[in-house]
C-alpha cells in the first residue's frame, strides 16, 4: 500500500476512517493521507521543502495542526485545511513552536515553545486570537488532553516524569497547579509529535517501552575451520 518511501507519525482522523501520516520521498517529509482500510491510494496533502509532521485534528476533522520545520524559523505550527487543502499559518517566530494537541471542544490548543530558553507547555484560544497561559513551570513536553477536555497531561523535557493539571474551558480558560502523575524511565519520548496516548476514561495510557538495553556480556568465542566443507555437510546440495 506504502511504497518507495518511509512512513512515519501515523495520526487517525476523528472519525475513523482514514490515517495521516508523515511520508518521505526523495529526502522530502510531507504530510499524505490514506483510508484505514487501504480502500485509497496514498494522497499528498501537503508539499515543499521543509519537514512536515502531522500532530492533531480538531474534533470535527476539518483541519490539521501540523508542525514544519524550516532553516530560517525552526519548528513552526501550522494548519491544514482538510477540504481544501490550503495551508494557513498559526505560529511562527523565531522560537521553536511543536507538539500542537487541539482541545477535545475545539477551542484551545495546547503545545511547547522554547521561548523563554526552555521547552515549556502553553495553552491559548484556538484559532486565536487571544493570549497565552503558560502550564509547565520547569520544563515541559508531549501535551495531551483528557477526553472530557479537564485534565491537561504532558511529560518533563527528559520523558521521565509525567504531570497532570487540572483545567476548566469555559468562556475563559484556567488551569490549577501541576502535580506529579509518576516517573519511569521505562518509556520513549517523541519528536516533534507526541509519543504518547491516553485512553478515552483518562485512567491508561499509550506508551513505547524501551527494550533491555543492558548489553550482553560476551563470554566465548567459537571459531569454526573449514566452514565450507562444514556447509556442504549440512546442507549438500540436490542432485
Amino acid at each position: 500500500m506504502i511504497q518507495e518511501g518511509k512512513a512515519d507519525f501515523a495520526l487517525w482522523t476523528p472519525d475513523g476512517k482514514g490515517i495521516v501520516i508523515q511520508f518521505w520521498r526523495a529526502g522530502k517529509g510531507n504530510i499524505y493521507w490514506l483510508a484505514a482500510d487501504g480502500s485509497t491510494p496514498l494522497e499528498r496533502l501537503t508539499t515543499g521543502d521543509c519537514h512536515q509532521v502531522p500532530g492533531s485534528f480538531t474534533p470535527d476533522g476539518a483541519t490539521l495542526a501540523f508542525v514544519e520545520l524550516c532553516p530560517d524559523t525552526g519548528w513552526d505550527i501550522n494548519l491544514l485545511n482538510m477540504k481544501s487543502r490550503q495551508v494557513s499559518l498559526f505560529l511562527n517566530t523565531t522560537a521553536n513552536e511543536s507538539y500542537p494537541e487541539v482541545s477535545p471542544d475545539g477551542r484551545w490548543i495546547a503545545y511547547v515553545s522554547d521561548e523563554s530558553g526552555r521547552e515549556e507547555v502553553y495553552v491559548r484560544p484556538f484559532p486565536g486570537p487571544g493570549g497565552k497561559w503558560q502550564i509547565s513551570s520547569d520544563g515541559g513536553n508531549m501535551p495531551l488532553w483528557s477526553r472530557e477536555g479537564k485534565q491537561l497531561f504532558y511529560t518533563s523535557t527528559n520523558a521521565q516524569d509525567y504531570w497532570v493539571v487540572d483545567v476548566r474551558m469555559d468562556e475563559s480558560f484556567f488551569a490549577r497547579k501541576p502535580r506529579p502523575l509518576f516517573t519511569s524511565k521505562q518509556f520513549a519520548g517523541g519528536s516533534p509529535s507526541h509519543a504518547w496516548d491516553v485512553s478515552p476514561d483518562g485512567q491508561h495510557f499509550l506508551m513505547t517501552k524501551f527494550g533491555d538495553r543492558t548489553p550482553t556480556p560476551v563470554t566465548e568465542i567459537i571459531l569454526v575451520q573449514n566452514w565450507f566443507e562444514e556447509l556442504k555437510r549440512l546442507a549438500p546440495a540436490k542432485k
